[in-house]
């Protein structure tokens, strides 16, 4: 089956997708880590996967990732037990499903080696839809930031790692966004404070509603 979303470059989309039969497809903070340094080595146009994947073979794929050119911008993520969001931006053609490619290939071929299993992770094709309206990209970013709440998660005893704290700069860590990406939203919404506001208003509409308004964002397959 062909892809109805075609992606195009310097344009923003929304990806996601959840473990086969629902399962869980993080099972430690150990899986969130992989999952987000695998989304720094699978961001360059010049990587391409090999069989050596020990402790530092991967470190020096980073490190080379973090310096050569990318294929798509990150522009925010949600890790949650079992299932992902993504917002990207394309910058080369077929930029995305490659970067895709890449990370699914990696992090199956790392799960099910760690936990003694075979076959497919992820639940067939990930999901993804053009931010096409206007303020979408500011209010999936909202979205994603706080999917563990729209999901009625709590953060303290449950896996949950998501790109919030490189929007508010509230805690320290790797660098996985762009910043100027983040930045250019938060300017667009009229600064942090009004951002942290979008926060507090996203979070209690998509609570309240999750028969989303396609005007704003295209999550038509999300909640099923």
């Amino acid at each position: 089956m062909s892809r109805k979303v075609i992606f195009e470059n310097d344009k923003y989309y929304h990806i996601y997708n959840r473990g086969t039969d629902k399962r869980k497809v993080f099972m430690d903070k150990g899986d969130l880590y992989y999952f987000l340094d695998s989304i720094i080595i699978s961001n360059s146009i010049k990587h391409l996967y090999k069989s050596n994947n020990s402790k530092n073979a991967r470190k020096n794929k980073k490190e080379n990732a973090k310096n050569s050119e990318k294929i798509v911008d990150v522009i925010a993520y949600s890790l949650l037990p079992n299932h992902f969001h993504l917002i990207l931006k394309q910058k080369v053609d077929g930029g995305i499903s490659k970067f895709m490619q890449k990370l699914g290939t990696s992090y199956t071929k790392y799960f099910n080696q760690k936990y003694e299993r075979s076959g497919v992770l992820f639940q067939g094709k990930f999901k993804a839809s053009l931010l096409a309206y206007e303020g979408s990209l500011e209010r999936t970013s909202a979205y994603v930031n706080l999917n563990y709440k729209h999901h009625n998660i709590d953060s303290t005893k449950a896996l949950v790692k998501t790109s919030l704290f490189e929007y508010l700069g509230t805690e320290k860590g790797e660098e996985v966004c762009n910043a100027k990406e983040i930045g250019n939203i938060i300017s667009e919404v009229g600064g942090l404070e009004k951002y942290k506001k979008l926060l507090k208003e996203y979070s209690k509409f998509f609570i309240e509603d999750h028969n989303l308004n396609p005007k704003y964002v295209e999550f038509k397959e999300l909640e099923k």
